[in-house]
C-alpha cells in the first residue's frame, strides 16, 4: 500500500486539452480510469448516436463527455465542500474522489449507437445500461474484452468504494443527498457537460450556458443542493436550452428515423437471427459493419447499408403531433393493437396493417411510438425540483422565485411525435395513402350521420 501511495504522489502529472472545458488535469484517480478497457471503449461510441446524419460535425465520442462529467463533478464538489465546515480535509479528499469516480464511469455501460440500441438491451435483459455500469463497477460482471475488470482493484486502492460509486450512478446513494444531486439531480455535471459538448459538435446555439456562474451559485442547506437566488437568470436560461436542444437535436425527426432503421436490423440480427453474442460490448462501427457485411439476411444488409451510407434513408409520411393531439387523434391511438401489447408490439402491429393495405413489404415500413430513449428524456422536464436560498437565507422552490416561468416549465414538452410513420422512398405515396385510409376509418365513430 505505501508503495502504491508513493506511485500516486511521485507520478507525472496529467493533462487533457479539452475542447468545452480547456486544460483538464488528472487526478491519479481519473488518469487510471481512463485508461481502462471499459472507459477506451467510449472512444468509439458516439456521444449523440446517429446525429451526425442531420448534423455532420455531432462525431463527438462518449470519452469526451466521460471526461467532462468527471471534471465538472470534481469541480462541483471542491467549491461546495470549500462552503461547508465541520468536515475534515480527509473527507473533503474522499468526497472529491468518489465524485470523480462516478463522472469517469456513469456511461461504460452504454451500447454501441448510445440510446438508439438501448432499447435491445432492456428487452433483453430487463435492465437498463446503468444497471450495467454499476455491476462493472462493483465487479459483478466483466466484459468479455481482454484487459477488461480492473476497475474495482483500482478504486479501491484509492479508498473509494465501489458500491458507493454504483450506487451514484444509478441514483441509490445512501449518503449526503448533495452528493447525489452533483452527479443526477437537477441540474447536474452530466447535464452541464452534454449540452456545452452537444453544442459545440453540433453548431447550434441556442443559448449560452454560465456553467461557472451556475457553479458559483451552488450551496448546501439541509443536506440539498440549493442555489443562490441571484443565480436565477443563469439556470433559466440552462433550463429553456436543454429544452431547445431536445427539440431540435435529440429528438429531430431525421434522427429518430435512422435510430429506428438501425434498431430494426440489430434486432432482427440480434433478437430473432442470434448472430451476435454480448452486442453491448461492442463498438459503433463493429456493430454496423456486420450487420452491414456479415448478415445472413439479406434485408438487414440493405438497411445497415442504407444507414452506413446514407442512401435511401426513409421518409416520414404519417405524424401525429403530441402539441396538436385532439380527440380524432386520441380515438386513432387507441383503436391500434391492444391494451396487452408494448408499445413496440402495437407499432409492429401497425406497421403490418399498413403493409397489407398498401401492398408493400412490411420490413420497409416503420412506426415510432416511441421507445424508451425518448420516455427517459421527458422524465427531466416533469421532475423539476430545483431550490433557491434568498438573502435572507429562506428557502424557495422554483414556483415561488418565478411562478411564470415554472408554469411554463410545467407544461412545456419537448416537441416529439406520438406516433411517426416512415418508409423508403419508393413506396411512400402508398403508405401515405394507406395511412390516411386507415385513419379516416377509424375516426369515423366520431362523426355520427347527420
Amino acid at each position: 500500500m505505501l508503495a502504491a501511495m508513493k506511485n500516486q504522489t511521485d507520478r507525472k502529472i496529467m493533462y487533457v486539452r479539452d475542447p468545452v472545458h480547456g486544460n483538464i488535469r488528472l487526478s491519479g484517480l481519473q488518469e487510471e480510469l481512463i485508461q481502462t478497457v471499459e472507459v477506451q471503449r467510449l472512444s468509439f461510441v458516439h456521444q449523440l448516436g446517429t446525429t451526425f446524419q442531420c448534423y455532420p460535425g455531432a462525431h463527438g465520442m462518449r470519452l469526451s463527455h466521460a471526461l467532462g462529467v468527471s471534471y465538472l463533478a470534481d469541480t462541483i464538489g471542491k467549491h461546495v465542500l470549500e462552503n461547508m465546515y465541520g468536515i475534515p480535509d480527509t473527507e473533503k479528499a474522499g468526497i472529491r474522489k468518489l465524485l470523480q469516480a462516478a463522472g469517469m464511469l456513469h456511461d461504460i455501460g452504454h451500447t454501441p449507437w448510445s440510446h438508439t440500441l438501448e432499447p435491445l438491451y432492456i428487452e433483453m435483459n430487463g435492465v437498463d445500461h446503468m444497471d450495467l455500469v454499476a455491476d462493472l463497477v462493483r465487479g459483478d460482471t466483466t466484459f468479455n474484452i481482454k484487459g477488461a475488470g480492473k476497475i474495482p482493484e483500482i478504486l479501491r486502492s484509492y479508498d473509494v468504494d465501489p458500491s458507493d460509486v454504483a450506487d451514484l450512478v444509478c441514483s441509490n446513494f445512501k449518503g449526503p443527498r448533495y452528493l447525489q444531486q452533483m452527479i443526477f439531480g437537477e441540474v447536474d455535471a452530466d447535464m452541464l457537460d452534454y449540452l456545452q459538448r452537444d453544442f459545440y459538435s453540433t453548431g447550434v446555439a441556442f443559448g449560452h450556458i454560465e456553467v461557472d456562474r451556475i457553479i458559483s451559485t451552488m450551496r448546501v442547506e439541509n443536506n440539498e443542493i440549493v442555489f443562490l437566488s441571484k443565480g436565477h437568470e443563469a439556470i433559466r436560461d440552462f433550463l429553456f436550452a436543454r429544452m431547445q436542444m431536445y427539440s431540435s437535436v435529440y429528438l429531430h425527426k431525421k434522427t429518430r428515423i435512422v435510430d429506428m432503421m438501425l434498431l430494426a436490423a440489430a434486432r432482427r440480427s440480434i433478437v430473432e437471427l442470434k448472430e451476435i453474442v454480448d452486442f453491448h460490448i461492442l463498438t459503433d462501427d463493429e456493430i454496423l459493419s456486420f450487420l452491414a457485411q456479415k448478415s445472413k439476411d439479406p434485408w438487414v444488409r440493405d438497411m445497415a447499408w442504407r444507414v452506413k451510407y446514407r442512401q435511401k434513408l426513409f421518409s416520414q409520411v404519417f405524424r401525429i403531433d403530441a402539441a396538436t393531439l385532439n380527440d380524432s387523434d386520441i380515438f386513432f391511438l387507441n383503436t391500434i393493437g391492444t391494451s396487452s401489447e408494448t408499445r413496440s408490439q402495437n407499432a409492429e402491429s401497425l406497421a403490418l396493417k399498413l403493409s397489407e393495405a398498401a401492398g408493400v413489404d412490411p420490413g420497409y415500413i416503420l412506426v415510432d411510438m416511441p421507445l424508451e430513449a425518448v420516455k427517459i428524456s421527458e422524465e427531466r422536464f416533469s421532475k423539476i425540483g430545483i431550490k433557491y436560498i434568498d438573502k435572507s437565507g429562506n428557502i424557495l422552490p422554483l414556483e415561488k422565485l418565478d411562478p411564470p416561468f415554472a408554469e411554463y416549465l410545467s407544461k412545456a414538452q419537448p416537441n416529439r411525435n406520438y406516433l411517426t410513420v416512415c418508409c423508403t422512398p419508393e413506396i411512400k405515396n402508398d403508405v401515405r395513402k394507406a395511412c390516411e385510409d386507415l385513419f379516416r376509418m377509424a375516426a369515423m365513430p366520431l362523426f355520427p350521420k347527420i
